[in-house]
């Protein structure tokens, strides 16, 4: 379930800096809703928030500082029937809020989300009570199934997340519960909102990013979830599975089976694309290709608790990936390497050098991760470049025994992560 913060109508003191407390807490979109502040005041306070924030900012109002600034998205009232195309373009998500079922049906389609409101009592405006029924609404969410961008608005708290949740909303927007009081402080922000946060984990969503990640491939003399139960044997606590050129049922029933497996071995499980079968599947998250769903829109799907790495050949595919909020990236290739098709330009060791310096002189801090034809004794020069770890595939599967050699791979990047 996806969670947004809406901020409030009137400024708090050094506002800007508690919306950069919540994006380092976890949060991916925030709107900007001031309908008293000027075109120039908003300006400013866009202004004042890195630059790396400006994609997860949707705006409510002076829609043309979301093309100046290069924001995430602009969102219309309900009574708006007149958008201004001229200013939309693909990059921009388009919101719209609600207030009846029949608006949602209206423009569920023709917009990325849609707020409904108010599902519950309001905590921010005193005396604007709930509009809706929690059976009516499910029933309509039942009758409706196609719809699955609508997103609960108006008294939403820890305690009635899992009701939203329950009821079919597929996410929830934030206002009262994060902003009420006169005074707030960037930490007392941030406990409000991890406390909202925790309410929603079921389970244990790993955001650490481990130093060795094996990828699975359809040529090796093992089929998938035999590479995985042997690489998991080994000690490997990081498995992305990768399918090409099968259907989504084929997908959904070899990743079941390779979440097991990883879930015996606590491991954490990613899947490669194919995001909308990321939660049934029971997978801790996905990577993303560049050809394949953007970062953001992933985000947008599957919330601020999974996992989500993307793929880079160069310094400026890891600078739009940094912007999108991605959680780690795969950097490469390293070498020539069979595995990939349309494969980039290597870069070898001092192109890593290189990338991660430049990474460090741009306050860029996301764990990097070397793929490509990695060998065994590539491991030291590798790590020397300050590179967060390696991704294996076709090096560890081809080999004599699978085991054996991701036991040798793990001693030579941290002799603790071998387990036997």
């Amino acid at each position: 379930m996806n969670l947004i913060v809406i901020t409030p109508e009137n400024n708090f003191p050094a506002e800007v800096h508690l919306w950069e407390a919540l994006f380092e807490a976890g949060l991916q979109k925030l709107h900007i809703r001031k309908p008293h502040a000027s075109y120039s005041d908003l300006r400013s306070m866009i202004g004042a928030l890195p630059e790396k924030y400006h994609l997860r900012l949707v705006l409510h109002q002076h829609h043309l500082l979301a093309k100046e600034f290069n924001l995430g998205g602009i969102h219309f009232k309900s009574n708006c029937h007149n958008e201004d195309d001229s200013i939309f373009d693909s990059k921009l998500t388009r919101s719209r809020s609600c207030h009846t079922p029949l608006e949602v049906l209206n423009y569920y389609k023709t917009h990325d989300y849609v707020f409904l409101s108010p599902i519950f009592n309001s905590i921010s405006k005193t005396g604007y009570p709930s509009a809706f029924y929690a059976d009516e609404m499910q029933t309509f969410f039942q009758d409706h199934s196609e719809i699955r961008n609508c997103i609960a608005l108006g008294g939403i708290h820890s305690e009635n997340l899992k009701t939203c949740m329950n009821i079919g909303f597929a996410g929830c927007a934030l206002l009262g519960s994060i902003w009420q009081g006169n005074t707030i402080s960037p930490r007392g922000i941030v406990k409000r909102f991890q406390h909202i946060q925790s309410s929603l984990n079921n389970r244990h969503m790993p955001k650490v990013i481990s130093s060795f990640q094996f990828i699975t491939n359809d040529f090796s003399p093992q089929n998938e979830l035999e590479q995985i139960h042997q690489v998991c044997q080994a000690g490997a606590d990081w498995i992305q599975l990768r399918l090409k050129n099968k259907t989504d049922k084929e997908i959904m029933k070899l990743g079941k089976q390779a979440s097991e497996i990883c879930r015996q071995y606590q491991a954490t499980f990613i899947l490669n694309d194919h995001v909308h079968l990321v939660k049934e599947m029971g997978a801790h998250g996905v990577h993303l290709g560049k050809a394949d769903m953007p970062p953001q829109r992933a985000r947008q799907l599957l919330g601020p608790n999974y996992i989500i790495g993307g793929t880079a050949n160069n310094m400026d595919d890891i600078r739009k990936l940094y912007q999108a909020g991605v959680d780690y990236i795969g950097l490469g290739p390293f070498r020539f390497t069979n595995t990939k098709k349309n494969l980039a330009p290597t870069l070898g060791l001092q192109g890593y050098s290189s990338i991660v310096q430049q990474c460090k002189k741009e306050g860029i801090k996301l764990p990097i991760v070397a793929i490509g034809g990695i060998e065994i004794d590539d491991i030291s020069e590798l790590m020397a470049c300050r590179l967060h770890g390696i991704a294996l595939s076709s090096s560890v599967t081809l080999a004599d025994n699978t085991k054996t050699t991701t036991e040798n791979y793990l001693k030579h990047i941290n002799p603790q992560l071998c387990k036997n």
